[in-house]
């Protein structure tokens, strides 16, 4: 047969047939951008059948758009309308190959498009999976995590992994505005959704406040709910930056994730009603799940 697909020898070949192009393409037969010309007489349409039968069966046709956007648009309506949901396998690279008649180096490229927009996720020696959805949170509540998660439906899982009374560091101090030295509650914990851990939480709270506030059970009861109830102390605004980082080597353990796949690192100084700083929370949250919302206005001009 005449050209190769893609620039590259090897990949699979398909005469043209009849019948229904897919909608998003069209144009004349044209080089593609990875390379590689069209056969001479050669239909623009690719047949579309695969192996398994799993692939989304879809023609790709040269022209303006690039083979393996094509292979990523027809791959990504298949994520949007649920056809392949959180956590299953996708056809393999030779099977979408097969599927949309074109060469493996095209399909690759269609999936490292989907893996750096975080939509799937690729294991070694198992596959590639779609990824779960992010959780979308507001970053103008201040909510408990807890509660957050009861809102969405979502069964919620707390593990803590330490609590002790340490003196406060120069940082924390000025954060609590109390004075250098003075004892801290320290409360560290892993918050879990499904079986998956979302973020890692370290609260700091000035020890003099709450007398007895570790003799609670933090895997079970809201911090939030227990400030409230039992000390009268409702939170009830705060200041919180938000900024990309990588995590530490125990952070990405605990996460379950790769030490060099960022993470989104929250710090939060909550107020109670009087303005008095009360909480200092520093959380490291698993950037492949996190999606944080902020309504947002233009000011007002005389």
């Amino acid at each position: 047969m005449g050209g190769e697909r893609d620039g590259e020898a090897g990949g699979p070949s398909r005469a043209g047939v009849s019948g229904a192009r897919d909608s998003l393409i069209g144009g004349d037969a044209s080089a593609d951008s990875s390379g590689g010309a069209v056969a001479s007489g050669e239909s623009a349409e690719r047949s579309a059948h695969g192996a398994s039968g799993d692939g989304p069966g879809i023609q790709l046709v040269r022209g303006p758009v690039p083979l393996y956007h094509q292979a990523y648009n027809a791959l990504r309506r298949e994520i949007d309308s649920g056809r392949w949901g959180p956590g299953d396998r996708l056809p393999t690279e030779r099977e979408l190959g097969e599927s949309f008649g074109c060469s493996l180096v095209t399909v690759r490229r269609a999936l490292d498009e989907l893996v750096r927009e975080g939509s799937i996720v690729r294991t070694r020696g198992r596959g590639t999976f779609v990824r779960e959805r992010a959780i979308e949170r507001e970053l103008a509540d201040l909510t408990s995590f807890t509660a957050e998660m009861a809102l969405k439906g979502l069964t919620p899982r707390t593990e803590t992994l330490s609590t002790e009374i340490v003196e406060s560091t120069p940082s924390t101090a000025e954060r609590l505005g109390i004075e250098l030295g003075l004892p801290v509650y320290s409360i560290e914990r892993l918050r879990i959704v499904g079986d998956e851990p979302l973020l890692l939480e370290h609260v700091f709270i000035p020890e003099h406040f709450f007398p007895g506030l570790l003799s609670i059970d933090l895997n079970t009861t809201s911090l939030y709910a227990h400030l409230s109830e039992r000390y009268g102390v409702d939170l009830v605004g705060g200041h919180e930056t938000l900024e990309p980082a990588l995590p530490s080597d125990r952070e990405a353990r605990l996460l379950k994730q790769d030490r060099g796949e960022p993470v989104l690192l929250l710090k939060l100084v909550s107020s109670s009603a009087d303005g008095r700083p009360i909480e200092y929370c520093r959380t490291v949250v698993k950037g492949s799940r996190a999606k944080y919302h902020i309504d947002v206005s233009r000011p007002r001009t005389e």
